[in-house]
């Protein structure tokens, strides 16, 4: 059937003017000649989970070239909100959406459509980007339509709709921190640290549930927290109001729990939050927010803002450094528990933090592997199994093979910075990469490395050059 803009508008108006007396049937009629008049004619239908099913959504998977997988959610008039106010918010969801699109978790689904024949949602499922939106069914025509035509499907064209750039997911992300900090002073003063702090959690949180970085208690925590976010939907006024002091408390037990520094005790933050009833709409729009915006990159490209060498040092590509990489090429068995590297930021910008890091543990597994060889070769020499022997023989191993992570958090890294912002970047950033770090080398652990030392002004970070230093004191230029 022949796609005309006009015949899809008359389709979606229709249904929605005939929605009183409407019934199953019905809207299963006006959905299927919005699907024929896309030149799909036979859509296959799957079962719905339990919120499509509430929902009363009619689900549909478009298969065009046997390899793009769309699936389709079509529900009642009035059951979304509508995507311009979802994206002036700097959201990528509205709560329907959300909750639709963590159903549809599958590797053989590639798209997912969500519309109620007025306003429609189009996000890419792998990344849980919004690619396509409109509020109505003239904007559909103009903006969404042409792109979910079946020939045009089969032939790639989706595959070809521009993805929002990553400067512009960071500054929307940006944008949405800022707004909620400003709603937040106006409620109570506080300082801006204390506010600083609280986004740098809510990321952090979202970065790290999606990481298998912590084996005991990160399930237990992740529910509490995705329960404080429900609530703050569904609960009553009572249970709005009492978000604030539970996420308090989720806080204080992650402070014990995993012992990471950014959610140390800071005390008018807690009296900020608690018994606030503006924290339940805080949780519930921050899972509102796409799962790729709480990636290291777009999380460090919130930062590119203000003062131009700051902007720079964001962007910065880390230098070749010879003296640095020579340092940590000669380290052996007897001297790596005493090497450290100095990185400093207003020199060698943020990015260097993951380089150098990632070169560091590198000579760790280096060493490692080496004192394994060494151990293993005198075992045949001797060709016997002794337990209580290899106890002891494994006991000098380097702590740096042994804890790699801890240890070049308390030793092998310092990094310095010139002010409070350099701080609070390098802070974040590097907490997120060693969640990443646990998640890719397989060491969940039970609690995070501190990283209180790596930014310590201890004595020996002024021996360098003297005789027998052992930290590398070395700007960005060798």
């Amino acid at each position: 059937m022949q796609n005309s803009a006009s015949e899809i508008t008359k389709v979606c108006e229709s249904w929605w003017e005939c929605l009183a007396d409407s019934s199953k049937v019905e809207q299963r009629a006006h959905v299927m000649k919005l699907l024929a008049l896309l030149d799909w004619d036979l859509p296959i239908p799957f079962s719905p989970k339990a919120t499509a099913e509430q929902l009363n959504a009619l689900t549909y998977l478009l298969r065009a070239d046997g390899q793009t997988t769309i699936a389709t959610y079509f529900l009642l008039p009035g059951a979304l909100e509508a995507p311009s106010g979802i994206i002036e918010k700097g959201l990528d969801f509205c709560h329907t959406t959300r909750a639709l699109i963590q159903e549809t978790k599958s590797p053989n689904i590639n798209y997912v459509f969500i519309s109620d024949l007025y306003r429609t949602y189009f996000y890419a499922s792998d990344t849980e980007e919004l690619l396509l939106h409109a509020d109505d069914p003239a904007s559909f025509n103009r903006q969404v339509a042409e792109h979910l035509k079946r020939g045009r499907v089969a032939r790639g064209a989706l595959e070809e709709i521009r993805r929002e750039p990553r400067s512009a997911a960071a500054r929307r992300l940006r944008d949405w921190q800022e707004r909620w900090k400003r709603t937040l002073r106006e409620y109570r003063h506080v300082s801006e640290t204390s506010l600083d702090v609280l986004m740098d959690r809510l990321v952090l949180l979202r970065f790290l549930f999606q990481h298998q970085a912590l084996r005991r208690t990160r399930r237990r925590f992740e529910e509490q927290f995705r329960e404080l976010s429900t609530e703050s939907v569904l609960g009553d006024t009572k249970a709005r109001r009492e978000c604030g002091g539970g996420l308090v408390r989720l806080f204080h037990d992650m402070w014990l729990d995993w012992r990471a520094d950014i959610f140390a005790p800071l005390p008018d933050l807690d009296e900020l939050l608690t018994d606030n009833e503006l924290v339940a709409s805080l949780l519930s729009e921050c899972m509102l927010l796409t799962r790729s915006k709480f990636s290291i990159a777009t999380i460090l490209e919130s930062f590119n803002y203000g003062d131009p060498t700051e902007k720079l040092r964001v962007r910065m590509v880390p230098d070749e450094n010879e003296d640095r990489d020579y340092y940590l090429v000669k380290q052996t068995l007897e001297t790596v528990d005493e090497a450290r590297i100095e990185i400093n930021i207003h020199d060698e910008g943020y990015r260097a933090i993951f380089h150098w890091l990632d070169k560091l543990l590198g000579v760790y597994d280096r060493i490692s592997l080496d004192f394994d060889a060494t151990v293993n070769r005198e075992a045949q020499q001797k060709n016997v199994i002794d337990l209580f022997a290899w106890s002891a023989v494994d006991a000098k191993r380097p702590e740096a093979c042994a804890e790699p992570l801890d240890h070049a958090c308390n030793h092998g890294l310092r990094i310095r910075c010139d002010n409070d912002r350099q701080q609070r970047v390098a802070r974040l950033i590097l907490s997120m990469h060693l969640i990443s770090l646990c998640d890719s080398r397989q060491e969940a652990m039970d609690h995070l490395p501190s990283i209180t030392p790596v930014f310590s002004a201890d004595s020996e970070s002024g021996a360098s050059g003297r005789t027998g230093a052992k930290t590398l004191r070395i700007s960005a230029g060798g």
